[in-house]
């Protein structure tokens, strides 16, 4: 009997020891063989979810980028949609020099052309830059002109209608005499800028 345990015993404590040096085996060969492969699978599967965030920060701006391109090219059209209802200094004159040209063309006499009463004596607005360092100037000028009704609106809208905008702050029209035309005096305001600026 004691001959079979012993037979027992070895063929069991042989299993156990076949089963510990399969699995010393399985794990020598998982450690010589896979280990370094699953090291780089790990190191590759880390890189990727990296690349994938950085990929999503471009998206976000490239369309944050294309955003703000938009705004500024709709800015840059009103900017230029607005720089043109400026005078320059020289358009100004040209302006101012060409108003007894419409007076004639539509059969108004230009009786005069002159600063109004605030802006004499070099005061504040007679031309001088605003304190904000826009570079705009706002230039008035007092014209009085003499014609019929129809003749003086006319001469108005041609002045409304100039390439750049031209404000009419106020309208006085009287009885011109015993001529039978009436005299209009027209204030009025155009800005103009000193340096423009490109894009």
């Amino acid at each position: 009997m004691s001959v079979e345990k012993n037979i027992k015993l070895n063929r069991s404590s042989r299993r156990a020891l076949l089963a510990a040096i399969g699995v010393i085996a399985v794990v020598g060969l998982y450690r010589w063989i896979l280990w370094p492969y699953s090291n780089q699978l790990f190191a590759a599967q880390r890189h990727e979810s990296s690349l994938d965030k950085n990929i999503q920060k471009a998206d976000s701006l490239s369309s944050a980028i294309e955003a703000k391109k938009a705004k500024i090219e709709q800015i840059s059209k009103e900017a230029d949609l607005l720089r043109n209802e400026l005078f320059t200094v020289d358009e100004a004159r040209a302006f101012f020099a060409s108003l007894g040209a419409i007076g004639s063309q539509t059969g108004c006499v230009i009786q005069s052309v002159s600063l109004p009463a605030g802006q004499r004596g070099g005061q504040q607005g007679a031309g001088e830059p605003d304190s904000d360092g826009s570079g705009i100037v706002c230039k008035k000028a007092m014209v009085t002109v003499a014609g019929g009704y129809n003749d003086i609106v006319r001469f108005l809208d041609r002045i409304m209608g100039w390439q750049h905008r031209v404000w009419i702050e106020s309208v006085n029209i009287d009885i011109g005499g015993n001529t039978g035309k009436l005299k209009c005096q027209a204030l009025l305001t155009l800005y103009c800028i000193e340096r423009m600026e490109s894009n």
